[in-house]
Protein backbone atom coordinates (compact mmCIF):
# COMPACT_ATOMS: atom_id res chain seq x y z
CA UNK A 1 0.00 0.00 0.00
CA UNK A 2 1.44 3.32 -0.95
CA UNK A 3 0.72 6.70 1.36
CA UNK A 4 1.89 10.31 0.86
CA UNK A 5 3.61 12.09 3.63
CA UNK A 6 1.86 14.29 4.36
CA UNK A 7 3.76 16.74 7.03
CA UNK A 8 6.11 16.78 3.43
CA UNK A 9 3.08 17.87 1.08
CA UNK A 10 2.41 20.47 3.90
CA UNK A 11 5.81 22.00 3.84
CA UNK A 12 5.90 21.97 0.14
CA UNK A 13 2.89 23.79 -0.14
CA UNK A 14 3.81 26.06 2.63
CA UNK A 15 6.56 27.21 0.61
CA UNK A 16 4.89 27.60 -2.21
CA UNK A 17 2.01 29.75 -0.41
CA UNK A 18 4.42 31.99 1.59
CA UNK A 19 6.67 33.07 -1.92
CA UNK A 20 9.93 32.76 0.38
CA UNK A 21 11.43 35.90 -0.65
CA UNK A 22 15.21 34.56 -1.13
CA UNK A 23 17.57 34.57 -4.37
CA UNK A 24 17.07 30.92 -4.19
CA UNK A 25 13.15 30.84 -4.09
CA UNK A 26 12.99 30.07 -7.43
CA UNK A 27 14.99 27.25 -7.66
CA UNK A 28 13.24 26.07 -4.18
CA UNK A 29 9.75 26.59 -6.02
CA UNK A 30 11.38 24.17 -9.39
CA UNK A 31 12.08 21.52 -6.81
CA UNK A 32 8.62 21.13 -5.40
CA UNK A 33 6.82 19.72 -8.16
CA UNK A 34 9.94 16.72 -8.48
CA UNK A 35 9.23 16.30 -4.19
CA UNK A 36 5.76 15.54 -4.83
CA UNK A 37 5.96 13.37 -7.57
CA UNK A 38 8.92 11.31 -5.60
CA UNK A 39 6.24 11.00 -2.22
CA UNK A 40 3.24 10.08 -4.18
CA UNK A 41 5.60 6.93 -5.35
CA UNK A 42 7.24 6.56 -2.04
CA UNK A 43 5.99 3.50 0.23
CA UNK A 44 5.53 4.50 3.63
CA UNK A 45 3.39 1.50 4.82
CA UNK A 46 4.31 -0.19 7.99
CA UNK A 47 5.42 -3.46 7.21
CA UNK A 48 3.59 -6.89 7.87
CA UNK A 49 6.65 -8.67 9.35
CA UNK A 50 9.54 -7.39 11.60
CA UNK A 51 13.00 -6.93 9.53
CA UNK A 52 15.16 -9.10 9.76
CA UNK A 53 17.40 -6.72 11.64
CA UNK A 54 14.93 -6.51 14.79
CA UNK A 55 14.34 -10.35 14.26
CA UNK A 56 18.08 -10.51 14.69
CA UNK A 57 17.91 -8.73 17.76
CA UNK A 58 15.77 -10.49 19.24
CA UNK A 59 17.53 -14.32 19.03
CA UNK A 60 20.55 -12.75 20.33
CA UNK A 61 18.57 -11.61 23.40
CA UNK A 62 17.38 -15.06 23.59
CA UNK A 63 21.07 -16.59 23.83
CA UNK A 64 22.25 -13.71 26.28
CA UNK A 65 19.69 -15.61 28.65
CA UNK A 66 20.95 -18.55 28.03
CA UNK A 67 23.63 -17.80 30.37
CA UNK A 68 21.33 -16.09 33.18
CA UNK A 69 20.53 -18.20 36.02
CA UNK A 70 17.01 -17.38 37.57
CA UNK A 71 15.65 -18.61 40.65
CA UNK A 72 12.13 -17.98 41.71
CA UNK A 73 10.68 -17.88 45.09
CA UNK A 74 7.09 -19.11 44.21
CA UNK A 75 4.20 -17.17 46.19
CA UNK A 76 2.63 -20.43 47.28
CA UNK A 77 0.83 -19.12 50.70
CA UNK A 78 2.27 -20.60 53.70
CA UNK A 79 4.91 -23.33 52.30
CA UNK A 80 7.81 -23.39 50.08
CA UNK A 81 8.42 -23.87 46.41
CA UNK A 82 11.83 -22.52 44.95
CA UNK A 83 11.86 -22.87 40.73
CA UNK A 84 16.06 -22.61 39.49
CA UNK A 85 15.96 -22.43 35.71
CA UNK A 86 19.02 -22.62 33.54
CA UNK A 87 19.24 -23.12 29.46
CA UNK A 88 16.14 -25.16 29.63
CA UNK A 89 16.82 -26.94 32.53
CA UNK A 90 13.95 -26.63 35.39
CA UNK A 91 15.31 -27.56 38.85
CA UNK A 92 11.74 -27.30 41.41
CA UNK A 93 12.71 -27.84 45.10
CA UNK A 94 9.52 -28.39 47.13
CA UNK A 95 6.08 -27.36 46.14
CA UNK A 96 4.08 -25.70 48.51
CA UNK A 97 0.45 -27.13 50.15
CA UNK A 98 -2.03 -29.03 48.71
CA UNK A 99 -4.67 -26.75 49.15
CA UNK A 100 -2.40 -24.39 46.59
CA UNK A 101 -1.16 -26.91 43.97
CA UNK A 102 -3.21 -25.71 41.28
CA UNK A 103 -1.40 -22.20 42.22
CA UNK A 104 1.68 -23.89 41.79
CA UNK A 105 0.87 -25.56 38.33
CA UNK A 106 -0.30 -22.22 36.84
CA UNK A 107 2.97 -20.22 37.87
CA UNK A 108 5.28 -23.40 36.85
CA UNK A 109 3.12 -23.07 33.49
CA UNK A 110 3.44 -19.29 33.40
CA UNK A 111 7.20 -19.77 33.49
CA UNK A 112 7.68 -22.07 30.72
CA UNK A 113 8.01 -25.00 32.36
CA UNK A 114 7.30 -28.07 30.28
CA UNK A 115 9.22 -30.54 32.22
CA UNK A 116 11.10 -31.07 35.40
CA UNK A 117 14.79 -32.42 35.38
CA UNK A 118 14.52 -32.14 38.92
CA UNK A 119 12.51 -32.42 41.79
CA UNK A 120 13.83 -31.85 45.03
CA UNK A 121 11.62 -32.50 48.48
CA UNK A 122 13.44 -30.78 51.42
CA UNK A 123 11.81 -32.65 54.35
CA UNK A 124 8.08 -34.61 54.35
CA UNK A 125 6.09 -31.86 56.03
CA UNK A 126 2.84 -31.01 53.55
CA UNK A 127 3.84 -27.36 52.96
CA UNK A 128 6.98 -28.60 51.27
CA UNK A 129 5.68 -31.81 49.75
CA UNK A 130 2.00 -30.99 49.45
CA UNK A 131 2.00 -30.17 45.34
CA UNK A 132 4.03 -33.03 44.27
CA UNK A 133 1.44 -35.20 43.09
CA UNK A 134 0.23 -32.56 41.34
CA UNK A 135 3.73 -32.10 39.66
CA UNK A 136 3.90 -35.69 38.65
CA UNK A 137 0.43 -35.47 37.16
CA UNK A 138 1.01 -32.79 35.20
CA UNK A 139 4.90 -32.71 34.08
CA UNK A 140 7.30 -35.26 33.08
CA UNK A 141 9.77 -35.52 35.69
CA UNK A 142 13.18 -36.70 34.86
CA UNK A 143 14.89 -37.18 38.93
CA UNK A 144 13.45 -37.02 42.40
CA UNK A 145 15.99 -36.14 45.33
CA UNK A 146 14.75 -36.55 49.35
CA UNK A 147 16.34 -35.89 52.40
CA UNK A 148 14.91 -40.10 52.84
CA UNK A 149 13.16 -39.60 56.15
CA UNK A 150 11.17 -42.28 57.69
CA UNK A 151 7.86 -39.99 57.99
CA UNK A 152 4.58 -42.23 58.02
CA UNK A 153 2.05 -40.03 56.24
CA UNK A 154 -0.46 -40.70 54.18
CA UNK A 155 0.81 -37.69 51.72
CA UNK A 156 4.60 -38.63 51.85
CA UNK A 157 3.52 -42.21 51.13
CA UNK A 158 1.37 -41.26 48.43
CA UNK A 159 4.38 -39.42 47.05
CA UNK A 160 6.87 -42.16 47.13
CA UNK A 161 4.34 -44.44 45.55
CA UNK A 162 3.56 -42.86 42.74
CA UNK A 163 7.75 -42.28 41.62
CA UNK A 164 8.04 -45.81 42.13
CA UNK A 165 4.87 -46.66 39.51
CA UNK A 166 6.27 -44.04 37.17
CA UNK A 167 9.68 -45.96 37.66
CA UNK A 168 11.30 -42.32 38.01
CA UNK A 169 15.08 -42.30 39.05
CA UNK A 170 15.02 -41.33 43.00
CA UNK A 171 17.77 -40.93 45.11
CA UNK A 172 18.69 -39.81 48.85
CA UNK A 173 20.97 -36.93 49.24
CA UNK A 174 23.13 -36.39 52.29
CA UNK A 175 25.89 -34.01 53.04
CA UNK A 176 28.87 -33.39 51.06
CA UNK A 177 27.61 -34.90 47.65
CA UNK A 178 26.79 -32.88 44.42
CA UNK A 179 23.81 -32.71 42.27
CA UNK A 180 24.73 -32.94 38.69
CA UNK A 181 23.06 -29.62 36.61
CA UNK A 182 25.45 -29.02 33.96
CA UNK A 183 29.03 -27.47 33.41
CA UNK A 184 28.71 -24.39 34.82
CA UNK A 185 25.97 -24.85 38.10
CA UNK A 186 26.71 -26.94 40.79
CA UNK A 187 24.17 -28.06 43.44
CA UNK A 188 26.10 -29.39 46.55
CA UNK A 189 24.41 -30.62 49.57
CA UNK A 190 25.99 -29.68 53.06
CA UNK A 191 22.86 -31.58 55.31
CA UNK A 192 22.26 -33.63 56.73
CA UNK A 193 25.35 -36.00 56.83
CA UNK A 194 23.41 -38.11 58.65
CA UNK A 195 19.74 -38.26 60.01
CA UNK A 196 18.79 -36.39 63.13
CA UNK A 197 17.31 -37.87 65.74
CA UNK A 198 15.99 -36.61 69.17
CA UNK A 199 16.11 -33.28 68.28
CA UNK A 200 13.22 -30.55 68.80
CA UNK A 201 12.09 -31.34 65.13
CA UNK A 202 13.73 -33.97 63.58
CA UNK A 203 11.58 -33.55 60.74
CA UNK A 204 12.46 -30.19 59.80
CA UNK A 205 16.44 -30.46 61.05
CA UNK A 206 16.44 -33.22 58.69
CA UNK A 207 16.09 -31.05 55.66
CA UNK A 208 18.16 -31.05 52.88
CA UNK A 209 20.56 -27.76 53.19
CA UNK A 210 21.42 -27.00 49.01
CA UNK A 211 24.42 -24.56 47.94
CA UNK A 212 23.64 -23.18 44.68
CA UNK A 213 26.69 -22.22 42.68
CA UNK A 214 26.95 -19.99 39.43
CA UNK A 215 30.51 -18.91 38.99
CA UNK A 216 30.87 -16.57 41.69
CA UNK A 217 27.43 -16.70 42.73
CA UNK A 218 26.08 -18.25 45.29
CA UNK A 219 22.52 -18.83 46.66
CA UNK A 220 22.03 -20.87 50.23
CA UNK A 221 18.65 -23.19 50.24
CA UNK A 222 17.63 -23.93 54.24
CA UNK A 223 14.40 -26.11 54.19
CA UNK A 224 13.25 -25.68 57.69
CA UNK A 225 16.52 -26.51 59.62
CA UNK A 226 16.56 -25.36 62.99
CA UNK A 227 19.32 -23.40 65.19
CA UNK A 228 20.80 -27.16 66.14
CA UNK A 229 21.76 -28.15 62.42
CA UNK A 230 22.74 -24.05 62.34
CA UNK A 231 25.20 -24.85 65.01
CA UNK A 232 26.72 -27.81 63.74
CA UNK A 233 27.07 -25.81 59.73
CA UNK A 234 29.28 -23.72 61.76
CA UNK A 235 31.02 -26.07 62.96
CA UNK A 236 31.53 -28.26 59.73
CA UNK A 237 32.63 -26.09 57.53
CA UNK A 238 31.52 -22.52 58.03
CA UNK A 239 33.18 -20.81 54.60
CA UNK A 240 30.53 -23.21 52.78
CA UNK A 241 27.92 -20.81 54.02
CA UNK A 242 28.65 -17.84 52.63
CA UNK A 243 26.40 -16.74 49.91
CA UNK A 244 25.17 -13.97 48.22
CA UNK A 245 21.24 -15.14 48.58
CA UNK A 246 19.26 -16.59 51.31
CA UNK A 247 16.79 -18.62 51.72
CA UNK A 248 16.04 -18.29 55.23
CA UNK A 249 15.19 -21.25 57.18
CA UNK A 250 11.64 -22.34 58.44
CA UNK A 251 9.69 -19.36 56.48
CA UNK A 252 11.45 -16.98 58.64
CA UNK A 253 10.51 -18.49 62.26
CA UNK A 254 12.27 -17.74 65.45
CA UNK A 255 13.50 -21.27 65.37
CA UNK A 256 16.39 -20.55 63.16
CA UNK A 257 18.76 -17.99 61.99
CA UNK A 258 20.87 -17.29 65.03
CA UNK A 259 22.70 -14.73 64.63
CA UNK A 260 26.18 -16.14 64.65
CA UNK A 261 24.87 -18.47 61.36
CA UNK A 262 23.44 -15.23 59.94
CA UNK A 263 26.84 -13.84 59.97
CA UNK A 264 28.77 -16.84 58.40
CA UNK A 265 26.41 -16.19 55.56
CA UNK A 266 26.70 -12.95 55.07
CA UNK A 267 23.58 -12.14 52.76
CA UNK A 268 22.97 -9.50 50.78
CA UNK A 269 19.34 -10.86 49.75
CA UNK A 270 17.37 -12.55 52.00
CA UNK A 271 14.03 -14.32 50.84
CA UNK A 272 11.40 -15.77 53.02
CA UNK A 273 8.81 -17.62 51.80
CA UNK A 274 5.47 -17.35 53.84
CA UNK A 275 1.53 -16.49 53.98
CA UNK A 276 -0.20 -13.52 54.57
CA UNK A 277 -1.54 -13.61 57.69
CA UNK A 278 -0.62 -16.91 58.28
CA UNK A 279 -1.43 -18.77 62.26
CA UNK A 280 2.26 -18.93 62.48
CA UNK A 281 2.91 -15.20 62.34
CA UNK A 282 5.63 -15.83 60.23
CA UNK A 283 8.84 -14.21 59.74
CA UNK A 284 9.88 -13.54 63.08
CA UNK A 285 10.05 -9.76 63.37
CA UNK A 286 13.47 -10.89 65.33
CA UNK A 287 14.36 -12.36 62.72
CA UNK A 288 13.64 -9.87 60.09
CA UNK A 289 15.88 -7.67 62.69
CA UNK A 290 19.12 -9.41 62.68
CA UNK A 291 18.88 -9.64 58.68
CA UNK A 292 18.36 -5.56 58.99
CA UNK A 293 21.24 -5.33 61.31
CA UNK A 294 23.89 -7.58 58.75
CA UNK A 295 22.68 -4.57 55.81
CA UNK A 296 20.71 -7.66 54.08
CA UNK A 297 17.32 -6.74 51.75
CA UNK A 298 14.34 -8.77 53.26
CA UNK A 299 12.21 -10.02 50.69
CA UNK A 300 8.46 -11.96 51.83
CA UNK A 301 6.54 -13.37 49.14
CA UNK A 302 3.37 -12.87 51.54
CA UNK A 303 3.92 -8.77 50.50
CA UNK A 304 6.52 -9.17 47.60
CA UNK A 305 4.49 -12.23 45.57
CA UNK A 306 6.83 -13.65 43.07
CA UNK A 307 10.52 -13.02 44.01
CA UNK A 308 13.01 -13.29 41.26
CA UNK A 309 16.64 -13.88 41.13
CA UNK A 310 18.76 -13.04 37.99
CA UNK A 311 22.61 -13.95 38.00
CA UNK A 312 25.27 -13.67 35.50
CA UNK A 313 27.53 -15.88 37.57
CA UNK A 314 28.83 -12.13 38.88
CA UNK A 315 26.11 -10.00 40.13
CA UNK A 316 22.56 -10.66 40.37
CA UNK A 317 19.32 -8.92 40.14
CA UNK A 318 15.86 -9.23 41.90
CA UNK A 319 12.48 -8.09 40.93
CA UNK A 320 9.34 -8.67 42.53
CA UNK A 321 5.86 -9.58 41.63
CA UNK A 322 4.23 -6.66 43.37
CA UNK A 323 5.58 -3.59 45.64
CA UNK A 324 4.47 -3.03 49.46
CA UNK A 325 5.08 0.00 51.71
CA UNK A 326 6.55 0.04 55.22
CA UNK A 327 3.45 0.24 57.01
CA UNK A 328 2.56 -3.31 55.34
CA UNK A 329 5.66 -4.29 56.00
CA UNK A 330 5.02 -4.04 60.18
CA UNK A 331 1.40 -4.75 59.91
CA UNK A 332 2.33 -8.35 58.26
Amino acid sequence: MKKTSFLAILLAALVLAAGVVTKDSELIKSYVPVLLEQLQTMDTAVPEEMPPKAEAKTQEAVKTADDILAVTALDIGQGDSILVQMQGKNILIDSGDRSEAARLLTKLEENHVEQIDMLIATHPHADHIGGMKAVLNRFPVKHVYDSGQNYKTKMYNDFRLQIEKEQIPFEVLRGGQEVPVNEMVKLKVLSPQTLYKGTPSDTNNNSLVLRLEYKDFAMLLTGDIQAEVERDLLQTDPEALQAQVLKVAHHGSKTSSINEFLAAVKPKIAVISSGEGNKYKHPSPEVVQRLYNLQADVFNTALCGDIIIKSNGKTCDITVEKFYDEQQAQAA
